[in-house]
């Protein structure tokens, strides 16, 4: 084959790579709004199924994933926006990550409804964003979370916490109920102090 046929194909190849339209069969809905849009309609299925895949992943994987659309930056908010109107908890918790570590304080309002979801990880996880994106309206949900039965959770909560305050109060996920109380009680003393100032 000649350089110049060679030359000829992929220019051919790389218009018609160009021109290739989202189709009425696909189920890739472009996101609307202001955000940045994806370059072609395969990088949108692309970061559409990596938001798909986050309720059947865990650990490395999931984490992998997660970080791979955060790498999107802006482009992968709307598909993350959507996703935290996902039935899946892991959707939900996924994207909330996602859009705290891209970074937007725009996203703000639209993960305050969730610290109300019903699941606790979902919650823990909203505030801890909201926290990375400068808004102290997670707190309360994280001391809360101090109290979660669930080890895990009582860490995350406090990392969290600690991260974005600096203080600890001497409070350790797994130390006796009674101890964790007292260094709670010291929380919620300064969440109450912190939430009068704002009045």
């Amino acid at each position: 084959m000649s350089t110049r046929v060679f030359a000829i194909l992929c220019s051919l190849v790389l218009a018609a790579c160009t021109t290739t339209q989202v189709g009425p069969q696909s189920n890739i809905s472009m996101p609307d709004g202001d955000w940045p849009q994806p370059a072609n309609p395969i990088a949108a299925e692309r970061i559409q199924t990596r938001i798909d895949n986050i309720k059947y992943q865990h650990n490395q994987t999931l984490l992998t994933n997660l970080e791979r659309l955060v790498a999107y930056g802006d482009v992968a908010v709307p598909f993350a926006l959507e996703g935290l109107k996902s039935d899946d908890a892991m959707t939900r918790m996924g994207c909330a990550y996602i859009l705290g570590r891209v970074g937007n304080p725009r996203v703000v309002p639209d993960l305050r409804p969730l610290l109300e979801d019903e699941v606790a990880i979902v919650r823990y996880e909203v505030a801890s964003r909201l926290g990375d994106l400068g808004s102290r309206e997670g707190y309360s949900v994280l001391v809360d979370g101090l109290e979660d039965p669930n080890i895990r959770n009582r860490y995350n909560c406090m990392k969290a916490l600690s991260e974005q305050t600096g203080r600890d109060f001497g409070y350790k996920h797994n130390d006796q109920p009674e101890k964790r109380a007292v260094a709670v009680a010291q929380w919620r003393a300064w969440l109450n102090d912190i939430e009068s100032e704002q009045l």
